[in-house]
């Protein structure tokens, strides 16, 4: 039988789609949950003069789905490298820390890796998998989560063949889980796009958040590919939203700024653990053009008067101030022990 307690996970950045590669112990990463479907159509014979459907045939492969995990300052960098497009050599700021800077590229294309998923008696491997996006959440006294949304060329169940195997994945031990994002070390900081740079004084206490990163991802079905799909492309422009919610109305400003259409810029950044030389592990989220959509303080029953705030979040015509180099939507900013190149 096989439980939760066994599974374990490695993500590594493959070259050729289509073509694992072999997994290791410095590949490995933790998740909360995953779910990630297969399925495959069958082409019934409709043939006329049969009284029932007697034949069909093995139609295309749809494979996808979402891998959650806790939001952490180091280990899940290639994916979210391979979600946003681009990364690059950390700088060293010495004492064991390294400063990430992952940025937005329009196009994708040739970035992906292979997943791999032990569960107790198999290994559950997919192949080629592209990072269509991600969610991260968070609210108040918990630590953060993100589901990456994940499209594969297929799935491989291996037991004692395949590239990677069950004895090969169980051999792997997980990383320690330490290092989660915790809500209570963030610090959300929002202004007027065209004022001044954001610091202290822009500070919000909101109650929790959310910020959807969709690609649109579409991988087409072609010849010689055996039902599988080819590497997915860009079938439109990404889709971003952000959501933040404070516990209790409390003031007119974001009501008014959506009548007047007053456009936002936002910066979220969490610290965690000091690494070394004073530098603590750091999560930054910069978005330089944030457009308010919804803001409600709707009554409901007796009880504090919530109010949430949806936002699209947009490329600039030019970096705000404070963002100096940031006019597309969402950059991405870590420091963490990682001494090599996500995307590498």
């Amino acid at each position: 039988m096989s439980s939760t307690k066994e599974a374990k996970a490695a993500f590594k950045k493959s070259q050729t789609w289509g073509v694992p590669v072999l997994l290791a112990q410095a590949d490995a990463i933790i998740m909360l949950k995953e779910k990630i479907s297969r399925s495959r159509e069958h082409l019934a014979d409709d043939s006329a003069g049969q009284p029932f459907h007697t034949a069909a045939d093995q139609g295309l492969i749809t494979c996808g789905g979402d891998l959650t995990c806790y939001l952490r300052y180091q280990g899940l960098e290639t994916l979210l490298a391979l979600a946003l497009g681009q990364a690059g050599a950390p700088s060293d700021l010495g004492n064991g820390a390294y400063a990430h800077a992952l940025r937005l590229n329009p196009l994708i294309d040739g970035l992906f890796g292979t997943l791999a998923i032990y569960k107790g008696f198999s290994t559950h491997e997919y192949p080629s998998v592209k990072v269509d996006g991600f969610t991260i959440s968070g609210e108040a006294g918990q630590p953060l989560a993100i589901a990456f949304n994940l499209i594969a060329d297929d799935l491989k169940v291996n037991a004692d063949t395949g590239v990677n195997t069950a004895a090969a994945l169980a051999a792997i031990d997980l990383p320690a889980p330490t290092g989660r994002v915790l809500f209570r070390q963030g610090a959300f900081l929002i202004n007027d796009a065209e004022g001044p740079a954001l610091d202290a004084s822009h500070a919000v206490r909101p109650g929790k958040f959310s910020l959807s990163f969709k690609r649109k991802l579409v991988g087409d079905h072609l010849a010689g590919l055996g039902d599988r799909i080819a590497e997915p492309t860009a079938a439109g422009f990404p889709e971003i939203s952000f959501n933040l919610e404070f516990p209790a109305y409390a003031s007119d400003t974001f009501l008014n700024d959506l009548g007047a259409d007053t456009r936002k810029k936002m910066r979220m950044v969490f610290a965690g653990e000091v690494i070394g030389g004073g530098q603590a592990q750091t999560l930054e989220v910069l978005m330089p053009h944030l457009a308010l959509t919804n803001a409600e303080a709707a009554v409901d029953k007796a009880g504090k008067i919530a109010h949430p705030l949806t936002f699209n979040v947009l490329g600039a015509r030019s970096a705000p101030a404070g963002m100096e180099g940031i006019t597309h939507p969402l950059a991405v900013n870590l420091v963490n022990g990682r001494a090599t190149d996500p995307l590498a």
